[in-house]
Parts: structure tokens; sequence; C-alpha cells
């Protein structure tokens, strides 16, 4: 006649779970922070990047034992037009500042005192039509006299703003996690049941 010990195997089965949870919670968060890692890599090639404050606005929230699920997300709202494209607006209601003299470089950080309206308090700076006949209006900075006069159109004033979808975050995030998964839970798998030994 052979018996079991039903506690036994109970507490075994028990310790087991736990060891799979621990492992697949390691896994996930380990491979969201795969994901951010590749969605921050790939920021330069899709973006025009002035300063470190976009990369460090992707953020993951890790997974535990008790809530297995990992999230890869983007702190800056603003984002979510690059990811599905559309237009722009001005969350104030009036028309966009889009900068054109204003930025010396494509990688130059335009600062508050550059903005339109801290320009216009400016000697030199004034509001006129982009073009002769144009209803576009712009942000016109005037240097020099007579013949010497040059002018610089430092902004266009527009409407919207279409954006085109460049981000890529879903499918960045899901191709790693297809890839990633497997392999990171394989790691945590062997490290929780060599340490349960």
């Amino acid at each position: 006649m052979v018996s079991v010990n039903e506690n036994v195997i109970g507490r075994a089965f028990a310790d087991l779970e736990k060891q799979l949870r621990f492992a697949a919670a390691q896994a996930l968060t380990r491979t969201a922070q795969d994901a951010q890692e590749e969605v921050k890599r790939q920021l330069p090639e899709r973006f025009t990047i002035r300063t470190g404050w976009l990369a460090k606005g992707v953020r993951i929230r890790p997974a535990n034992r008790n809530n297995l699920k990992a999230s890869v997300l983007v702190k800056d709202a603003f984002m979510a037009l690059q990811e599905t494209g559309g237009d722009k607006i001005s969350s104030f209601g009036d028309a966009l500042g889009v900068p054109v003299g204003a930025r010396p470089t494509p990688t130059a950080v335009t600062r508050p005192s550059k903005f339109p309206g801290a320009l216009l308090t400016k000697k030199g700076f004034f509001i006129a039509p982009i073009a002769h006949g144009s209803k576009t209006m712009g942000v016109w900075k005037r240097t020099g006299k007579g013949r010497g006069e040059r002018l610089t159109l430092m902004y266009v004033f527009e409407q919207k703003v279409r954006l085109k979808p460049r981000f890529g975050f879903r499918e960045t995030v899901r191709k790693v996690a297809v890839e990633r998964f497997p392999h990171r839970f394989a790691e945590a798998l062997r490290q929780a049941l060599a340490s349960a030994r």
C-alpha cells in the first residue's frame, strides 16, 4: 500500500506556483525593460533630439507575483500624435508658432526667450504676412537699415500642423516582447528554481 501526505504535496505545489509566478513577474519586467531600451535607442532615428528629456519620458511599470502584467509607457501626452499621426492644434485655441529662423540648427533648443510672444516685445520684431498677398502670418526680424536692411522669418503661424505617424512605439514594444519574453522567462525560471533548492 502506498500513501501520500496531502499536506506535503499541497505545500510543494504551492511552492512551485510561487516560484512560477515569481519567474513570470521577473521575465515580464525584464522584457519591458528590454522594450524600453529599444524604444529609447530608436528615438534619434525617428526624431530630431534636442535634449534627453524625451527619452526620460519612456517608463515601465513592473510586474509582481500578484499582478502578472508589465507595461511600457510614455509620460508625454504629446507623443500620442507621433504614434497615430493627425493634426496638431494649439491647446490655447490660437495659432501654432512653427519655428523657422528662430531655431538656428535643427538640434537647437528653442528657449522661452525665443518664443513668438517674447520676441515681439523686442525691438526689430513684428508680425506680417509671410509673402505678398498671403493670409499666413509670421514673426519677422528686421536688422540693418536702408540698403543693408535684412528681414528674417522667425516663425510661421499655422492653425494646425499635420503630423505623420513616425514613433512606431506599439510595434517596437510588441516585437521586443515576442522576441525576448521566452528567453527572459527561461532565464528567470532557472534562477527561481535554483534559489528554491
